[in-house]
């Protein structure tokens, strides 16, 4: 059973024949094919079967994955790279590329049933500061476990801390990591992943997994190549932030799937 979900007028508008066009350019925003270009949604078995299994969802993913950096994101990242590098008393930045791909968002919830984080006005891929922060501060609590002081004051009070007199805010500001263009590079990659016994995960363990169940491909979006990390505040405090979020994103990876080595990335220096 197929559920459609694009109108005939936005059909000929996106240039869709057949459910099988998605892209008229190639430069358009991914977030918005990954928000609203699926056009028909297949239902499974089951919900956890819904979608999957290719079809529109997996044309889908393989159009995005055509999809090249825009003129304005080449010059917008250009102005955002410059801006940053001009002042070293206020800005530490590093380009550091992956060693093999990236999950970050992919549990966003879509009629894709996948998704991936991307910068909502460009539409190509993004790690949030917050999950930058996130990463160099669990680092942190192993390297710096003797001084509780550096920590509260790079990464500031964490909730559970019962310290009332510290700071709330850290010192150093966690910028979200703007993906490189370089050269003909594509941004997105599509991936397959294949559950071998999906209805012993969709029972939490309450349906026993054999080797008579049937693996159902689910395909899935990534990213991939070279992204541009960004800290600021006072140069000292920030050497020692890029430090740890280095030793994070090259030994511990980032985003999802991290234990099977998806987003782990080369060690890097100052840019």
């Amino acid at each position: 059973m197929a559920i459609e979900l694009y109108r005939e007028a936005l059909k000929r508008a996106q240039g869709i024949a057949n459910g099988t066009k998605f892209i008229k350019q190639p430069t358009a925003n991914a977030g918005l094919l990954l928000r609203r270009g699926l056009t028909v949604y297949e239902t499974g078995k089951t919900e956890g079967d819904a979608g999957k299994g290719g079809g529109p969802k997996q044309q889908l993913i393989l159009e995005i994955a055509k999809t090249t950096p825009s003129g304005i994101y080449k010059a917008a990242f250009q102005r955002w790279k410059t801006a940053t590098a001009g002042n070293s008393a206020r800005f530490i930045q590093f380009q550091a590329p992956l060693i093999g791909r990236l999950y970050i968002g992919l549990s966003r919830e879509t009629a894709l049933e996948t998704g991936i984080t991307v910068h909502h006005a460009y539409g190509m891929p993004m790690i949030p500061g917050s999950a930058l922060k996130g990463l160099a501060r669990s680092v942190a609590r192993n390297r710096l476990a003797q001084r509780r002081d550096a920590l509260t004051w790079i990464f500031g009070n964490e909730h559970d801390v019962e310290t009332p007199d510290a700071q709330e805010t850290g010192a150093v500001i966690f910028h979200d990591a703007w993906w490189v263009p370089e050269g003909d590079a594509k941004p997105f990659v599509e991936e397959i992943v294949t559950p071998h016994h999906g209805d012993y995960y969709v029972s939490e363990g309450k349906q026993d997994a054999t080797d008579f169940d049937s693996p159902i491909p689910a395909p899935q979006i990534a990213a991939q190549g070279s992204f541009l990390f960004v800290l600021e505040g006072d140069p000292a405090w920030c050497e020692i932030a890029r430090t740890l979020l280095m030793h994070g994103l090259s030994e511990r990876g980032i985003g999802g799937k991290t234990t099977s080595g998806y987003g782990l990335f080369k060690a890097a220096g100052n840019s």
